[in-house]
This record gives structure tokens, C-alpha cells and sequence, in this order.
């Protein structure tokens, strides 16, 4: 092989090799691309259900409140008769502020709201973690029980407290007015005493 033809090879090998000039495709073939990936995005979009609401489980809570009973020997109550639109949707037994085990049970309809919280030998900070910052807003009686008023200073939403000393102490939060939550107090099942 003479020098030249080396030179001629050793530069071949030198050179890239030559791109095809629709390698990368053309303007039209992308906005095409584009065009297809859209539809089929839009058209994903368009098939997937988007409800307009959540639907909020309903909780068994006759069920639950007579296995927490049975475990605690507690006399737990329930809110019975809150009105048409309200639904259960949370019952349990579970650990709290300070350690204690506590019964709680929250009712909802639309934007408002209705919980009960029960425990022996509350805490004081049992009770602090319970009225969530709510300011004191004095004693009141519900069904002739004394209970202790607390309320949200940018809502007015209240908090009413029941110590139970050796009885349990009962907590109703709502997102209502205290006449409001004294209203749904007595509807507890048991009562408050």
C-alpha cells in the first residue's frame, strides 16, 4: 500500500460519516408530534372522572362506641340526632395529648363541623390540646351541667368543656356559635352529667 493511499484512508477515518439530513426530523414532523401527544393528553384529560365532591365514608359509630366501651369500661357517648345531611365520619379510640387514651368522635355536613372527645382523669393539657388556642369565654350550663365556653377569636367557633373529675371529661368542638354547640351538647347519648 503506497503512502498516498494510507493518507487518503487515515483522513476517511478522520471525517464523520455523513448525517442524514432528516435524521432529526423536519419542522412538520414535530409539529405533527406535538399535535398527536396534545390529543392524547386532552383526550386522557376528558375520560378521567373529576367529581365535584369527596365522598365522605359514613362510620358504623353504634359499633365503635360499644367496642371502645367494652375495652375502656368507660361510658362513652355519641351525638344522636344532629339533622338531616349530617354523617359520622370518624370514630375511634386512640392515644392524645398528655398519654391518655381518648374516645372521639366527629360528625360532618358540608362545611360544618361536630366532634366529641372524651377521657378520664383529664389533663390540663390534655384539655389545652383539645380547644386548639381558643380563648376562655366563660362558664355555662347545658342541661343543667356546668361546662366551661371557649372560642376561636377569628371564627367565633366554640368549644364547650365538661371536667368530669373521677367522671369523664367531655370536650364538644364545633363550627358553630356556643349556643350552637350547647344545642348539639344535649344530644349526647348519654348525656352529659
Amino acid at each position: 500500500m503506497s503512502t498516498s493511499a494510507s493518507a487518503d484512508l487515515s483522513s476517511d477515518q478522520q471525517r464523520p460519516p455523513r448525517r442524514n439530513p432528516h435524521a432529526m426530523g423536519t419542522f412538520t414532523s414535530m409539529v405533527l408530534s406535538t399535535v398527536v401527544v396534545t390529543a392524547v393528553v386532552l383526550a386522557f384529560f376528558a375520560l378521567v372522572a373529576r367529581p365535584d365532591t369527596v365522598a365522605r365514608p359514613s362510620v358504623d359509630v353504634p359499633a365503635v362506641v360499644t367496642e371502645a366501651r367494652r375495652s375502656t369500661g368507660w361510658q362513652l357517648s355519641q351525638v344522636d340526632g344532629l339533622g338531616e345531611g349530617w354523617v359520622a365520619n370518624s370514630a375511634r379510640l386512640e392515644p392524645e395529648a398528655d398519654g391518655l387514651r381518648t374516645w372521639h368522635v366527629g360528625y360532618v355536613k358540608d362545611q360544618e363541623y361536630v366532634a366529641l372527645d372524651q377521657t378520664a382523669k383529664a389533663t390540663d393539657g390534655w384539655i389545652t390540646a383539645q380547644t386548639k388556642g381558643r380563648t376562655p369565654a366563660g362558664a355555662m350550663t347545658v342541661g343543667g351541667v356546668p361546662v366551661d365556653s371557649y372560642t376561636d377569636p377569628r371564627s367565633g367557633d366554640c368549644t364547650l368543656v365538661r371536667r368530669g373529675g373521677d367522671a369523664l371529661t367531655s370536650v364538644i368542638e364545633t363550627t358553630g356559635t356556643c349556643a350552637e354547640a350547647a344545642a348539639q351538647a344535649q344530644k349526647l347519648s348519654p348525656a352529659l352529667r
